[in-house]
């Protein structure tokens, strides 16, 4: 893969979801439908085609509070992709740069506006070996009939990016947005690993449980309707 060797601008528009949490290099799809997020593709689109998708924290009710709080690390991304419909919607595919620390929010204008820091993802010697480790658990999961797909480990083996590897096996298979969340906001590869790792060994373990307990059972007590 292509290393993006983009530079992260000091203030970035924003958009911020709930159950949305993109890594750098993945690839999130959107659907751009709201009159502020319009404004903003429009603007971004002229200018250097990034802004930042931010999570939303969940304990905040913003029909109560009147404003979204987004977690304190988001990612910013390109797009790639933009189409625009008859409607005036958009189609839109981002692709994540750099995971940053939100400063300060701006919520004055049509669409939020972040001030932010890059975040570098720290390589450290408790990353030695950890994708080795994945490695086999994705396989496993694989042989198990987990999420783990042979399209995605043809994808993910030749990247020798250890932190891109991390990245988009992370975003692809975790399903909770907080536990997503958590191993964005980690500093360091070898604990984001282990955090995706951790889940990996859990969701085998109870593949294997489930198969066994399945490859127990007599074909024949089936219900064959």
């Amino acid at each position: 893969m292509t290393k993006l060797e983009i530079d992260i601008p000091p203030f970035v528009p924003a958009m911020t979801l709930r159950d949305a949490v993109l890594f750098p290099k993945a690839m999130m799809p959107l659907r751009i439908f709201e009159a502020r997020y319009r404004q903003m593709l429009d603007d971004v689109l002229s200018g250097n085609r990034m802004f930042a998708l931010a999570g939303v924290r969940v304990e905040d009710d913003p029909a109560e509070t009147g404003r979204e709080i987004p977690f304190d690390v988001a990612t910013v991304g390109v797009i790639r992709i933009s189409k625009k419909h008859e409607d005036g919607t958009s189609f839109v595919l981002l692709q994540g740069i750099e995971r940053v620390r939100i400063r300060s929010i701006n919520s004055e204008g049509p669409y939020p506006m972040l001030e932010v820091e890059p975040m570098k993802t720290k390589v450290d010697d408790s990353s030695l070996g950890v994708r080795q480790e994945l490695v086999v658990q994705l396989k496993r999961n694989l042989k198990l009939g987990g999420e783990v797909t042979d399209e995605m480990m043809d994808f993910l083996n030749p990247l020798e990016d250890d932190v891109a590897f991390v990245n988009l096996a992370a975003f692809t298979l975790c399903k909770h947005t907080l536990r997503k969340q958590a191993m964005l906001e980690v500093s360091t590869l070898g604990k984001r690993a282990n955090m995706l790792l951790d889940d990996l060994l859990r969701e085998n373990e109870r593949l294997d449980l489930l198969k066994k307990a399945i490859g127990d059972v007599p074909s024949e007590d089936f219900d064959s309707n």
